[in-house]
C-alpha cells in the first residue's frame, strides 16, 4: 500500500514539473516570441511572394501612357462578301491612351488596311480576269481590360470595341459593270471581340460588322511605350 502511494506521489510529481516547465516556457516572453516566429515564420514566407506578385500585377496594368501598335491579322469575309472574296492577311495601325483616372479602360485610334482578292468562282461567273476588293479603315477603339478575371503578372484578358469609317475600293475589269458592287464605296462598320495580352503582344479576335462586307477576325499586334506617365 505504501508503494503504491509513494509511486503515485512520483508520477503527480512529474506531471507537476512538466506542466510548470511548459508554463515558463510559454509565459517566458523572449521563449515565447521564438515558438511564434517558428511557428509562422513558413507562413509569412509563403504569403510574401503573393503579396508582392499582386502589387506587381497592380503596377502593370494601371501604368498610364501613350502607346503605339502594329500588327497583322487575318479577316475571313462572311455572308455575301464570302461569296466574292477569299481571306485575306492585313496590316494594323494604332495609337493608345491609359491612365489611372480611366482604368480598366483603354482608348485608341485604330488603322488599318486589307485588300480581298476575288473568288474564282465568282470570277468566272461574271466573265472578270481580275476583282479586287480593297479596304481601308480608320475609327476609334475601346478595350476594357479584365485584370481581375486572371491574376496574372503577364497575361491579362481583354474586350474590345470598336466603330470605324471605312474607304472602299473595288478593282476589277474596265469593261465590266456590277450594280450591286460599285467600285467606290464607304460604310461605317462595327467590330467587338475579346483576346489577352503576353508581355507586349496582343492576341484577340473580333467580330465585323459592315452589311454586305461583314467579316471575322484574328489579329496579333505589338504594343510600344512612346510615353509614360
Amino acid at each position: 500500500m505504501k508503494k503504491t502511494i509513494f509511486l503515485l506521489f512520483v508520477a503527480l510529481l512529474i506531471a507537476a514539473n512538466n506542466g510548470f516547465a511548459q508554463d515558463v516556457k510559454y509565459n517566458n516572453p523572449l521563449l515565447k516570441q521564438n515558438v511564434i516566429k517558428k511557428n509562422f515564420t513558413g507562413l509569412l514566407d509563403t504569403t510574401k511572394p503573393v503579396t508582392q506578385k499582386t502589387q506587381t500585377l497592380r503596377r502593370k496594368v494601371s501604368l498610364g501612357g501613350i502607346f503605339i501598335s502594329a500588327g497583322t491579322g487575318l479577316n475571313v469575309p462572311l455572308t455575301q462578301f464570302y461569296d466574292n472574296s477569299t481571306p485575306t492577311f492585313g496590316i494594323i495601325g494604332r495609337l493608345e491612351y491609359s491612365s489611372y483616372t480611366i482604368f480598366p479602360f483603354v482608348i485608341g485610334g485604330e488603322v488599318t488596311y486589307f485588300s480581298y482578292n476575288g473568288s474564282d468562282e465568282f470570277k468566272t461567273l461574271n466573265i472578270l480576269s481580275n476583282y479586287k476588293t480593297k479596304i481601308l479603315s480608320f475609327g476609334l477603339s475601346f478595350e476594357y481590360t479584365l485584370s481581375k478575371v486572371l491574376n496574372s503578372s503577364y497575361t491579362i484578358p481583354f474586350i474590345t470595341i470598336d466603330v470605324k469609317s471605312n474607304s472602299i475600293k473595288r478593282d476589277y475589269d474596265a469593261d465590266s459593270t456590277l450594280a450591286d458592287l460599285p467600285r467606290t464605296d464607304s460604310k461605317i462598320s462595327v467590330g467587338a471581340g475579346f483576346g489577352f495580352t503576353l508581355f507586349v503582344l496582343d492576341f484577340y479576335v473580333k467580330y465585323n460588322y459592315m452589311k454586305n462586307l461583314s467579316n471575322f477576325g484574328v489579329y496579333t499586334k505589338i504594343k510600344i511605350p512612346i510615353i509614360r506617365f
